[in-house]
């Protein structure tokens, strides 16, 4: 390594293994790693960590057994029980790799959580500025006691709407209510018992052990009713 490199390496760490001092309180957008072993190439702005690895930048730390971030890219890295802790949110992967310090797609036994609001499955790409979130593969999202699951579910976390494609499940056990379709949606007011479950394609719901079968229904979780939206329909009364 020349001197140039070498000076540009050590300046380098110096900035990236900044202690919580002056330097990061004075601008929360400073970029902080620490690891037990960094470098650094100037060419590239790409910076290797290895070992108890900590990126932190803003409201977000992310932590991981190895990984790198780059300066000039801003993407980042992580493998190696990754953990993400931001405002309000946290996240939890076998590996992370985020783009433009935001955009985030996390592998391997996901689950993130905002608020009383969470999602799990085996891949998750999610904005933490816009709070929307794609899961692919055994994918489910809870809001507020509702649990809803499909082969693929989309999240809007700020609105809770929530869309699920492919052997779809809903389940309110403080409702004794649950359901299946092939495609849902399910949209709720924040703070409002008004959940609404609208089921397409082989549509069923379940209440009170009482059934319903439809090419569509429509499921108010807050009168525990359920609507035909077109087709012909079976319900099934359990006697009492």
């Amino acid at each position: 390594m020349n001197m140039r490199k070498k000076a540009g390496l050590l300046a380098v760490v110096a900035m990236l293994t900044l202690s919580i001092s002056a330097g990061a309180a004075d601008n929360p957008n400073n970029l902080m790693i620490t690891a037990d072993s960094l470098s650094y190439d100037g060419t590239s702005g790409k910076a290797d960590a290895v070992g108890n690895v900590v990126i932190t930048q803003a409201d977000k730390t992310m932590t991981g057994a190895s990984g790198w971030y780059n300066v000039k890219t801003r993407e980042a890295d992580l493998n190696g029980g990754v953990s993400m802790i931001g405002t309000d949110m946290a996240m939890a992967a076998s590996s992370v790799h985020s783009f433009n310090d935001n955009q985030f797609q996390a592998k391997g036994n996901v689950h993130l959580q905002r608020q009383n609001r969470q999602i799990y499955g085996d891949t998750v790409d999610y904005n933490t500025a816009t709070e929307y979130g794609l899961v692919t593969g055994n994918a489910r999202l809870i809001a507020d006691g509702t649990t809803l699951t499909g082969n693929t579910v989309e999240g809007w976390m700020k609105e809770i709407r929530a869309v699920a494609n492919g052997n779809v499940t809903f389940d309110s056990p403080a409702r004794n209510a649950s359901g299946s379709a092939d495609h849902a949606t399910y949209t709720q007011t924040p703070n409002q018992d008004d959940g609404v479950v609208l089921l397409t394609g082989n549509a069923k719901a379940v209440q009170n052990g009482n059934v319903i079968n439809a090419p569509e229904l429509k499921v108010t979780l807050s009168d525990n009713s359920a609507e035909t939206m077109g087709g012909r329909s079976t319900l099934i009364i359990v006697p009492r």
